[in-house]
């Protein structure tokens, strides 16, 4: 048996605000909007008087194959961003759910991962949205909720640029 030490993952100088709507066609149904909205505002200096990343996030699901509802961040535990025309801003932490639907089970020990891409206002580079992508997993690591896919409507602003 080999034990291994996990890496360590230090976040860097990183800001993302905004919110908005992305829409997914195969992840539509007749009950089902096929959208997902997210809601950010987080941010981490390390050269700031804040000793880790702070801020709030929040992600609305309402989408086929994965369990609808309201995730919210409990913490941000790495944020990171790079890029300098089309800035990139990863962060995950942890989460809790409340599921849409009657009867629907809250999973225990959700992490979540957030990726937002930040390709200006829709005026700007020839209207190339930004994009954003999310999962969440449970505990054991299962799967809860994900999507990928460009922002139909709203902004985001991840600095530094």
């Amino acid at each position: 048996m080999s034990m291994c030490i996990p890496a360590f993952h230090v976040s860097d100088l990183s800001k993302v605000e905004g919110g908005g709507d992305v829409f997914i066609a195969s992840r539509k149904s007749l009950p089902i909007s096929g959208v997902f909205t997210v809601k950010v505002a987080a941010h981490f200096d390390p050269g700031g008087a804040d000793l880790y990343p702070t801020g709030s996030l929040t992600i609305r699901v309402d989408l086929t194959d994965g369990l609808n509802g309201t995730f919210t961040a409990t913490s941000i535990e790495l944020i990171n961003s790079y890029g300098k025309h089309n800035p990139t801003v990863y962060l995950t932490g942890r989460c809790n759910g409340d599921p849409a639907g009657a009867g629907a089970q809250v999973a225990k020990g959700l992490r979540y991962w957030l990726m937002i891409a930040d390709n200006g206002r829709n005026s700007v580079h020839d209207g190339t949205p930004d994009v954003v992508g999310f999962a969440i997993h449970d505990r054991n690591g299962a799967r809860v909720a994900y999507g990928t896919g460009p922002l139909k409507a709203g902004d985001f602003t991840v600095a530094p640029k």
